[in-house]
């Protein structure tokens, strides 16, 4: 049961953390033409350093495309690409973990049921029938209990989990719009 305890509180902390970043990512979309706008000046672009990021996706991605050589259409691709794919790995931050946890905490559960049931068995006194039922029967209730929890725990972070993907899904819907817009943007500005 303390394994099953552990494991929740992890997983719940991990899931407060993802909970508000990607809220704290939604707000900035709302803001999205705006930061369009912010982040098609090229004066903003050079100023732009590694303190004011935050959790911005948009900056890091404008950060890290710096370091490319920006000279043509196709390395402007190549950088928004690249750079957009490093910045998936911090949107699929903690999913190994969340996936082991949806996998491992049915089995801690069944774990558990087993040496309660295995425990609750070595109270039974094979001569004397119903003398000791309580022990018994509380042993077998304490493994079932440590069974739900583990199905609880997987439950709750296969639901969350589904659920970040989502915000994810939409978030690099969101941000290789934001690529194409700002590709356009520069190439009409090359050719003019």
């Amino acid at each position: 049961m303390w394994p099953l305890l552990l494991l929740s509180f992890l997983s719940l902390s991990l899931i407060l953390e993802r909970f508000f970043y990607w809220n704290s990512l939604e707000k900035l979309n709302n803001n999205n033409n705006n930061i369009f706008n912010q982040f098609t000046d090229l004066n903003y672009l050079n100023e732009i350093n590694k303190k004011e990021i935050n959790n911005n996706p948009y900056k890091k991605l404008l950060l890290k495309i710096r370091n490319f050589d920006l000279s043509t259409q196709r390395n402007l691709s190549i950088a928004l690409s690249i750079s957009l794919q490093s910045i998936q790995s911090e949107f699929d931050r903690y999913n190994n973990f969340f996936a082991t946890t949806i996998a491992v905490a049915p089995l801690l559960g069944l774990l558990g049921t087993v040496f309660g049931l295995i425990n609750s068995f070595s109270f039974i006194d094979i001569g004397n029938a119903g003398v000791n039922a309580d022990e018994v029967t509380g042993g077998i209730s304490e493994a079932l209990i440590s069974t739900a929890a583990g199905l609880i725990i997987a439950i709750i972070n296969l639901v969350f989990t589904n659920y970040f993907k989502s915000i994810k899904n939409k978030q690099l819907r969101l941000m290789n719009e934001f690529c194409g817009k700002y590709e356009s943007f520069f190439s009409s500005k090359n050719l003019n």
